[in-house]
């Protein structure tokens, strides 16, 4: 049986079971007087700071000197180097920050400029509404909406290339959507904070784009209403000129009509047959004045009311018409009810012959 040597130890044991106890008490204390004991020491480590996400922490659990579980002190040295490391970070996180602040900033103040504009603008196209029903009254508010959307239009390219810029600046620097849980937390922390000013030029743009699409398309809705307008009132202008010459024409005629006791009993069927000619020849007159009743309702619906003065000519247009048609009535009664009674085939006429 070989005898196992402990390093460090000057005895020998002897490999056996069977020690007395006097023996195995006297060899193990001679082996914890002379035997040197192994010392270790906890390994001192410094906990890593928070880390804001920006580059690599400057510390890691490793001990400072390089090596976990190594011995010794803290050196002096490797803190000052440590801090200085966060320092150094903590400045460029700042200058970032406020590189980034400044950045935003010059998009935020045009972005709320634009909106502003925008705004105005919108109440100003509000405030052209109603149309007033009358040609001279609406030409000059074409005129008017021309220059509009002049002013409009020559904004455009601004508009175009701060919202271009916003939408580059939100492609490099893009925000996470906000849970419910987020959205009422209080965290500042620098990434935080960029998202935050990521998220309200977001905002901004997205109005802004939204009320230059709505006032360019309320443009060229209103101007296609002012067209339409304008053309309606022409119309009914034009028809209402045409009918009341016609209606004088007739008027005219129906000066003419002699009473009915003048008239030779053998001249009512030329009467009678006359004034069937005189309701035909002025039947068109009836398609006039609906047709211009009807322009006036379409216009009523779009909001477009006919002046004061256009209001009377068309009322003035109805009652001349229905009382032109009330008189021919009248007349051709009148002339069938005589030649009915004084005819050759009336009772009256036999029993004078």
């Amino acid at each position: 049986m070989q005898p196992l040597v402990m390093q460090g130890c000057p005895y020998t044991l002897p490999r056996c079971h069977e020690w007395h106890a006097a023996d195995r008490f006297h060899h193990s204390s001679s082996l914890r007087n002379t035997c040197p004991q192994p010392q270790v020491r906890a390994a001192v480590t410094i906990p890593a700071p928070p880390w804001d996400g920006a580059g690599d922490p400057c510390l890691s659990p490793k001990l400072l000197n390089g090596t976990v579980g190594a011995t010794g002190p803290l050196e002096p040295s490797a803190m000052n180097l440590c801090w200085n490391e966060i320092k150094k970070k903590s400045h460029n996180l700042r200058a970032r920050l406020e590189a980034f602040s400044d950045l935003s900033g010059k998009l935020q103040l045009p972005l709320r400029e634009i909106i502003d504009w925008l705004s105005q603008k919108d109440e100003e196209l509000s405030a052209q509404l109603p149309l007033q029903g009358d040609v001279a009254l609406v030409q000059q508010e074409k005129e008017t909406h021309a220059a509009f959307m002049e002013e409009v239009k020559s904004k455009g390219p601004y508009i175009s290339s701060v919202l271009e810029s916003a939408q580059a600046f939100l492609s490099q620097h893009p925000f996470e959507e906000l849970e419910e849980s987020q959205s009422e937390s209080k965290d500042t922390s620098p990434r935080q904070r960029i998202q935050n000013l990521s998220r309200f030029v977001w905002k901004q743009a997205t109005v802004a784009s939204e009320l230059w699409e709505k006032l360019t398309a309320r443009c060229v809705d209103q101007h296609r209403h002012i067209e339409h307008t304008l053309e309606h009132l022409l119309e009914i202008q034009g028809a209402m000129e045409e009918l009341s010459s016609t209606l004088t024409q007739a008027e005219g005629v129906r000066a003419t009509w002699e009473p009915i006791g003048d008239l030779f009993i053998d001249s009512l069927p030329e009467h009678i047959q006359a004034i069937k000619l005189f309701k035909e020849e002025f039947s068109p007159v009836k398609d006039g004045v609906k047709l211009v009743n009807d322009l006036a309702h379409q216009l009523a619906i779009s909001d477009v009311h006919l002046s004061m003065e256009n209001s009377r000519a068309l009322e003035q247009i109805n009652i001349r018409w229905k009382q032109l048609q009330v008189s021919v009535a009248e007349r051709l009664k009148q002339l069938q009810d005589a030649h009915r009674d004084f005819g050759p085939g009336s009772q009256h006429f036999l029993s004078s012959m």
